[in-house]
Parts: C-alpha cells; structure tokens; sequence
C-alpha cells in the first residue's frame, strides 16, 4: 500500500500528459464517443481539453495505470464525461431557447410580440411533426432535445439539425414580420 502511495506521488500532470501522447487512438475514440466529429470547428479544442483530462485520470488513478489492465477503460470514460460536460456547458452558455423580444432591440414592441407568438402557435400546428415538437415543446415550452427526442423514438442529432433548419426560417419569417 505504501508503494501505490510513492507511486501516485510521483504521478503528476506532466507524466500524464506523456502518458497521453502514447494513447492519440484512446483519446480520439473517446471526443469522438463524445459526439464531437473530426469537421467540427472546435475539434481540436475538445481534443485538447481530451489530452488533458487523460492526464488528470493518470493522476488520479487508484492503481498503477502503466501496468493495470482497466486504466485505459477508466481513462476512456473520464474523457468522455469531461467532454461531455464541456458541451453541456457551452449549450447553457449559448441557451438553446429563441432570443427574448429585448434583445431584438426597439422594434418589437407589446403588439409585434403577440403577433409573433400567434405566428408561432399557427406553425406549431401547421409544420410537419418535427416543426411542432421543436416549435411546441422545445421553443414554447423550454423542454429540452434530449428529452423530447427520447419519448418521439428519434436521435437528439436529428432533432438539433432540423432546430437549426427551423431557427434559419423562424429568423426569416420573424425578420420580415418586424
């Protein structure tokens, strides 16, 4: 016991981030587990911020990571829930629900607010299925993607992208209306 005391003593961040260095498969598999994809634009800096949380799982490790079987497994994981909470954080930080009326500036006011919610309401029930989940649930009423693609039997990815489809033609259709 005393001897995997010194060792994790002698284990430090730059160790680890050696260590990381001989594992560049491990911890592309794991930002990619993630859900991050070599053509996103902050791929290289969740691949970073992967480097670095090999090195802290490194540290960390109860056991002698250069010679214990399950490390790597151990490593793995840490990567991926520290590159998941990254994303988490940057979707809170960006919100994921449409701007507030102040934000457009002076030119909504308390009738262009209402005739845009009534707007909204009439292609929430007239889009396709996905346009009223989105509108509905996910813009009127704040529940998250995950949940709604959860209960409708479809991925989270699909539903973000077709959000995205939606926003570009909400921005157009409300742009016009102010």
């Amino acid at each position: 016991m005393n001897n995997t005391r010194m060792d994790s003593q002698q284990r430090n961040l730059t160790t680890g981030l050696q260590a990381a260095l001989q594992q560049p498969r491990l911890i592309r598999g794991a930002v990619k587990r993630a859900g991050i994809w070599r053509g996103s634009q902050d791929y290289d800096d969740f691949l970073q911020e992967a480097y670095l949380a090999f090195a802290q799982a490194y540290v960390n490790y109860d056991g002698d990571p250069e010679t214990d079987d399950r490390f790597k497994a151990y490593a793995f994981r840490q990567i991926v829930w520290h590159v998941i909470d990254l994303l988490r954080r940057d979707r809170y930080r960006q919100g994921d629900i449409l701007p507030d009326f102040d934000v457009i500036g002076d030119l909504a006011t308390y009738d262009s607010e209402v005739e845009i919610l009534l707007l909204l309401q009439q292609l929430a029930f007239a889009g396709n299925e996905l346009d009223q989940l989105i509108i509905r649930d996910h813009f009127l009423k704040g529940y998250p993607l995950a949940m709604i693609a959860y209960q409708q039997q479809v991925t989270p990815r699909a539903l973000r992208q077709h959000r995205a489809s939606l926003r570009g033609q909400l921005a157009e259709i409300l742009y016009d209306q102010l």
